[in-house]
């Protein structure tokens, strides 16, 4: 039997939600200023800007500041809806997303997190989102950071999940071996896949109730990870 010494977790999805979904976001800051497009169109933007960007997302993401790769891509979405912008407009959204979106912290984050760090367990984030941006959402929320012994962005080793590097650096970081720390979140292939071919114990977490788990291991609480310490 491996006793775990750590859980770690992704950040959105896992940890924090959104009032307004990404797509919905982006549909109320381009209302505010006049441009309406349906929710639909927005994300089908989104994957022709993916597209479009192609191998830039991983050449530019972490390795450039924050506020310039976010008003990059969103330049990207804007030109995929043919909205004309200077610039001026896809910085608007940069800096008005937090207030829209409405982040929230899940009922069950801070009891989960309280009690493994009760039960000696290190914990930490490993997310796509800048470190910046990680430590900004948890001050949103009141929760303090020092909850987590290792916080991971995108920046941190300049990869994003899947990229097993990033998990990599989490567990040396905390000096365990990938086997003895769970990995947490609502993705699978970023948060279940990834982790498991790295050694890591992936956990799936469900919050939706229409979801149908696509793993062998979930939870639809944070607070169930207790069950899978001592496995």
């Amino acid at each position: 039997m491996m006793s775990i010494k750590a859980v770690l977790f992704d950040l959105g999805g896992t940890l924090i939600g959104n009032v307004l979904g990404t797509f919905e976001t982006f549909q109320t800051i381009l209302e505010r200023e006049g441009i309406h497009v349906s929710v639909t169109d927005i994300e089908e933007a989104f994957v022709i800007a993916e597209k479009e960007m192609g191998d830039q997302i991983d050449q530019l993401m972490g390795r450039i500041p924050l506020s310039e790769f976010y008003a990059i891509w969103d330049s990207y979405v804007l030109k995929a809806l043919e909205i004309e912008d200077n610039g001026n407009l896809a910085r608007k959204v940069n800096e008005e997303w937090m207030d829209v979106c409405g982040v929230i912290v899940y009922p069950d984050t801070l009891p989960a997190v309280t009690m493994l760090k009760r039960k000696g367990i290190l914990t930490g984030i490993i997310s796509n989102a800048y470190e910046e941006e990680i430590y900004q959402i948890l001050e949103e929320v009141n929760v303090d950071s020092n909850l987590f012994d290792v916080v991971t962005g995108v920046d941190t080793v300049k990869k994003r999940k899947p990229n097993p590097e990033i998990f990599v650096y989490a567990v040396e970081k905390l000096t365990i071996r990938p086997e003895e720390a769970l990995y947490v979140g609502n993705n699978v292939e970023n948060d279940y896949r990834a982790p498991e071919k790295v050694g890591l114990i992936p956990l799936l977490i469900v919050r939706s109730r229409d979801a149908v788990p696509e793993t062998e291991r979930y939870i639809t609480n944070l607070m169930s990870v207790a069950e899978y310490l001592d496995r």
